[in-house]
């Protein structure tokens, strides 16, 4: 592989690093803020942890537990989409280069005969 392939790949990885380990951050922080019920809540009627609970019935903070990874996500898939385009811009420019080098080794060839 090229420099810039493997400095690009290695990038892409770090991404996925980070996006992984902040999913994990957000799992452990949200597994602490769910608080099991008590003996003397279950005794009350109300319904246990495990089971479904209404989304009207979530504090506000619990509305969309998952924001951060949604964010993450959204932001690993640009950073992907735009690495890859840069790849190609990359390649398409040493392609154009290519093509005037010969272009030009052509027209010295004509120029001979």
């Amino acid at each position: 592989m090229q420099r810039s392939t493997t400095t690009l790949m290695t990038w892409m990885v770090a991404i996925w690093l980070a996006g992984v380990a902040g999913a994990g951050l957000e799992a452990r922080t949200s597994a602490r803020q769910a608080t099991p019920q008590t003996p003397a809540a279950q005794a009350a009627g109300e319904a246990p942890l495990d089971q479904f609970v209404p989304v009207k019935s979530l504090p506000q903070q619990e509305a969309l537990p998952a924001a951060r990874l949604l964010m993450a996500a959204y932001g690993f898939v640009w950073a992907v989409l735009l690495a890859y385009v840069w790849t190609i811009w990359r390649r398409l420019m040493k392609v154009e280069r290519e093509m005037h080098e010969l272009s030009a080794r052509i027209a010295e060839k004509a120029a001979r005969h």
